[in-house]
Formats: structure tokens, C-alpha cells, sequence
């Protein structure tokens, strides 16, 4: 159905265009003919202005006017010619001597076109005469030395054929020759071939059809149901069903997809076959995961047993971080204090409890950066790899960095690559490191704004990066290389004052570091800053099939 309407568009086409061609043909055909016939009369013309001496002067020499002058003998000529046939010749001006001879709209349009342009040789459209159609053609009839005597000067003197001069000047525009063509002859032949090309055309197309039709259902439809049959019964189990293209009189490509088939029919029964081996094989592993997830368990609690012990590293550092500790601690008192004012709503009472929240993480997440910067310094961390899921990450993330986000009214976006990979990792390192960028990242930026939260595999797959965003105040670039020192922070930090230690990104960088990976950052002023961690992948030592 689709060829048929798009090969019958396309005839349509071919129609419309061999019209269009033919009326330009018609018209040229026409033109030409006007031009020659123009080209005679003006000739007769010529030659009855040229002779007017020798026509008016008698054998003994005296001039006698016998009245044969050329406007005479070119309007006689022309309306014999229009008796004869079914054109009309005409000799016409917009000022005639004779009212016959009057321009009608037509020809008054051609006068005015060649007064204004000189040059221009001839004017020509189709119009309407008699309620007939025609294709009307003119030409100037311009001033010349032997015109002179009858249409010269001086201006009103009597001519030799009664009428006054006009005064006219060598190349002044006298009037026009005017031919008109019946287009109906034109229009007829045009409609037979027309109609003649249309029935042939319809015919081959039939024909084609016919043929495609044929063409097609032995060697296209047929085959395809046979695809279909076989396809069938391949889906309901029968696996040793098989295509034979010579039966079926598949031909080029399909002989190629039954070979592409029966291939795939063969593996399909090898891949059943095969099945209780590999089932077996996959038990073995899923066993050898779970003895891999027991260990991981006892690591676990280990580290945790390790952890426990962190209390007993107490440095120089809770003296330096003494005001750090207070700022919270105040903030908490005063918050405690205001929820005993029985004036408070409940959203102002939600949002005492939401800042209590917040500074309470916040002296926590401090306590804890000094106490892993000073278990740093002693040698007493080491990294406890193991199997990491990214999506858990993400999901502690999300609970820890909530209240922060809250309090200051803003949005957090977070997403794991698709497919992302378990791989091996301390996974307590790496909620630490994303918990001080997120912190910094909420810190550092304005109310009711965003940050961003993705964890990838690089195009390489062999780093796994976690990338925190955010559209806050941004780091000066002669800032960003010592941001990840001890104690340091960023200009911008003096110009809108934030609490912190200066530890976040030291630790941060430093857990980073115990993975065999690092962090970056890319940041402008007032445009927000892109932190970017990057650790190696490594992939667990067993396979584990859902």
C-alpha cells in the first residue's frame, strides 16, 4: 500500500509537470510564431515607407500622392491576415488618426511599458478578446526618417493625407504592432497528450504493481510466514526446529537471516543442555559469596572493636578546637532555653528543634575530624577494605546530610550511576570524606539552594569517582591549592564568616589517599565549586548472580 500511494504521488507529479512543461512550450511555440509574423509586417511595413517616393511620383516625374501610404497598407495587410485566419493583426496608438485604431487596455499597457523602457524590444501576456482566450503579443512602432513626412514636424502642419503632424523626433514611439493567437488550439492539443501520457502511465504503473505483488509474495511474504511458523514453535520449547532456505525460496537477505537462525536455534539447544552445569556452578559460587560475606562480618566487627578504642586518642587538638566546640554547644543551650517559651508556634518550635539538629551534628562531625586527624598522625588508622555498594553510601549520606539541608531550606540531589558495580573500599573512609563535602557544600552555600551528590565509574572503568556540587561562594583559584591543609581556609571564609576546623578536607584528602586515589576541585568565585574523588576500582574476588 505504501509503494502504491508513493509511486502514485509521484505520477501525480510527473503529470503536473509534463502540463507545466508543455503550456512553457506552448507559450514559447506561440511567442515565436508572433515574433516571425511581427518581423513580416514590420518588413511590409519598411517596404512601403522606403518606396513612398516611388510609389507617389509619376512616370513624367511629378509627385501625385495615390493615397498607398504604409499605416494604410500595414492596418489592409493585417486585417486580410485576421480574415484569413483566426489571429488579429492590428496597428494601434493611444493618439489614432482613425478611432479603429485605438489602443484598447491591453495595448495601452504595452504603449506605457514601452515608453517607459526603450529598450525593450517587445510585451507580451495572455488575455481575453471576443470571450476567447489569447496570447497577445506587441511590438514598438518607433519614429524614422521616412515616417517623417506624415507624423514630423513642424507640429500641426496638414500631411499629405489630411491630417495634422504630431512633431514627433527620430525614435519616438508612433504606436504598436499588435498580434494576437487563439490559445484554444494550444490548450486542446495540450489536454489530449495529457490525457494520453496519464492512461499510459496508469498502465505501467498497474503493471509494475502487478509484478511487485508477485515478486514480493514468492519471494518476500511466503518466506517471511514461514520465518513466522518457525519462530513459533522455537518460542514454545521445540529447539531443534530448523529453516531450510532452498525450500522456502528465500533469496539474499533472507537467505542470510534462516543461516542467522538456524545458528541461533543451535545455541539456544546448547545453552539447555548446558543449563544444570551451569546452575551447579553458580550454587558453588553463591556459597563461596556467602563463607566471602561471613569473613566480612567478622572484619566488620573487628573494625568496630578498633573504633571503640578511638576514645583513648586525645591530642593538643581539643585545645586549638576549644572555641569550635563551644560555638555548638552555646547554640544548643540557647535553642534548649528557647523551647521552654510556652510563645513559641509549632513552626517556630520546629525550627528551634531543626537548629538543634544541625549544631548538634555539626559538634559531633567536629569531634570526630579531630579525633581521626590526631589517630592520623599516631599511625593508629588503616584502611579496612571491603565489599561497597554505592547506593548504601548514598542512602547514609542522604540521612546524615538531611538535617543541615533542612535548616537551611535547601534541596539535595542525589544518583548512582546505572549498573554501578559493587567494589572494594573502606566504606566508613568514604561516607567520612562525603559527609565533610557535603557538610562544606551546604556551609558554603546561600538558603533554599541546591547541591549534588554522583557516584560513576570513569570511561576508562577503572576509577570510581563520587562528585559533590554546589552553587555556593566558590574558592579563589590561588586558594585552591592549600585548601586541603590543616587548619586552612579559603579567603571567602573571612568575607562571610562559616564555623569549621579546617580539618574537613585534610581528612578527606588524606582518606583519599589511604585508597591509593585523591581529590580535586574545580571552582569559580560566586559560581559554586565541584568536588571530585577518585579511588581505583577494584572489583570483589567472587561472582554473585541475582
Amino acid at each position: 500500500m505504501p509503494v502504491t500511494i508513493v509511486v502514485s504521488l509521484l505520477l501525480v507529479v510527473s503529470i503536473v509537470a509534463d502540463i507545466w512543461l508543455q503550456e512553457r512550450q506552448s507559450e514559447e511555440s506561440m511567442h515565436e510564431k508572433a515574433y516571425v509574423l511581427s518581423q513580416q509586417m514590420q518588413a511590409v511595413w519598411d517596404f512601403m515607407a522606403v518606396n513612398q517616393t516611388r510609389i507617389n511620383t509619376d512616370a513624367d516625374g511629378s509627385y501625385n500622392f495615390k493615397g498607398l501610404h504604409c499605416s494604410i497598407v500595414g492596418t489592409s495587410v493585417g486585417a486580410l491576415f485576421t480574415d484569413r485566419t483566426e489571429y488579429i493583426i492590428r496597428y494601434v496608438s493611444d493618439t489614432p488618426r482613425n478611432e479603429r485604431n485605438r489602443a484598447d487596455e491591453f495595448e495601452g499597457q504595452a504603449i506605457e511599458a514601452f515608453r517607459n523602457n526603450k529598450s525593450l524590444r517587445n510585451y507580451s501576456s495572455f488575455g481575453t478578446m471576443n470571450q476567447k482566450e489569447y496570447y497577445r503579443y506587441t511590438v514598438p512602432l518607433k519614429m524614422t526618417a521616412s515616417c517623417a513626412e506624415c507624423h514630423g514636424n513642424p507640429y500641426g502642419e496638414i500631411d499629405v493625407t489630411g491630417f495634422p503632424k504630431e512633431g514627433l523626433q527620430d525614435s519616438d514611439l508612433v504606436g504598436v504592432a499588435s498580434i494576437s493567437i487563439p490559445t484554444e488550439a494550444y490548450r486542446e492539443n495540450i489536454a489530449t497528450r495529457t490525457l494520453l501520457r496519464a492512461l499510459l502511465s496508469a498502465a505501467v504503473l498497474a503493471a509494475c504493481l502487478l509484478a511487485i505483488y508477485c515478486v514480493s509474495m514468492r519471494f518476500v511474504v511466503k518466506p517471511l510466514g514461514k520465518f513466522e511458523s518457525a519462530v513459533r514453535r522455537l518460542g514454545a520449547g521445540e529447539l531443534d526446529t530448523r529453516i531450510d532456505a532452498q525450500s522456502i525460496n528465500a533469496k539474499g537477505e533472507l537467505e542470510n537471516l534462516s543461516d542467522y537462525f538456524n545458528e541461533m536455534a543451535g545455541e539456544l539447544d546448547s545453552l539447555r543442555r548446558d543449563l544444570e552445569e551451569k546452575v551447579s556452578e553458580r550454587t558453588e559460587q553463591l556459597a563461596e559469596a556467602n563463607n566471602a560475606l561471613g569473613r566480612q562480618a567478622r572484619e566488620l566487627e573487628a573494625a568496630n572493636n578498633r573504633l571503640q578504642a578511638d576514645d583513648r586518642y586525645k591530642t593538643h587538638y581539643f585545645t586549638m578546637m576549644s572555641h569550635e566546640l563551644r560555638t555548638p554547644l552555646t547554640a544548643i543551650r540557647a535553642h534548649i532555653d528557647m523551647l521552654n517559651d510556652p510563645a513559641l508556634n509549632a513552626t517556630q518550635r520546629s525550627n528551634v528543634i531543626r537548629a538543634i539538629q544541625a549544631n548538634t551534628m555539626s559538634l559531633s562531625k567536629l569531634v570526630n575530624n579531630i579525633l581521626d586527624s590526631a589517630r592520623l598522625e599516631a599511625g593508629a588508622i588503616k584502611l579496612e577494605k571491603d565489599v561497597v555498594d554505592a547506593a548504601d553510601i548514598i542512602n547514609q549520606i542522604e540521612k546524615m546530610v538531611e538535617p543541615l539541608v533542612a535548616a537551611r531550606e535547601m534541596q539535595a540531589h542525589y544518583s548512582v550511576e546505572p549498573d554501578m558495580p559493587l567494589f572494594l573500599g573502606d566504606e566508613d573512609k568514604l561516607l567520612h570524606i562525603l559527609d565533610n563535602l557535603c557538610t562544606n557544600a551546604v556551609k558554603y552555600s546561600e538558603d533554599h539552594g541546591a547541591i549534588w551528590v554522583n557516584v560513576y565509574l570513569n570511561e576508562g572503568k577503572n576509577s570510581v569517582c563520587f562528585d559533590v556540587s554546589d552553587e555556593g561562594i566558590g574558592i579563589p583559584e590561588e586558594d585552591q591549592s592549600v585548601i586541603f591543609q590543616k587548619f586552612m581556609q579559603t579567603k571567602n571564609a573571612t568575607t562571610r564568616p562559616v564555623s569549621g576546623s579546617g580539618l574537613g578536607l585534610s581528612l578527606a584528602k588524606e582518606y583519599a589517599e589511604l585508597h591509593g586515589g585523591d581529590i580535586t576541585v574545580r571552582s569559580k568565585v560566586n559560581e559554586g565549586s565541584i568536588f571530585r574523588v577518585t579511588i581505583p576500582f577494584e572489583e570483589p574476588d567472587f561472582d554473585i548472580e541475582q
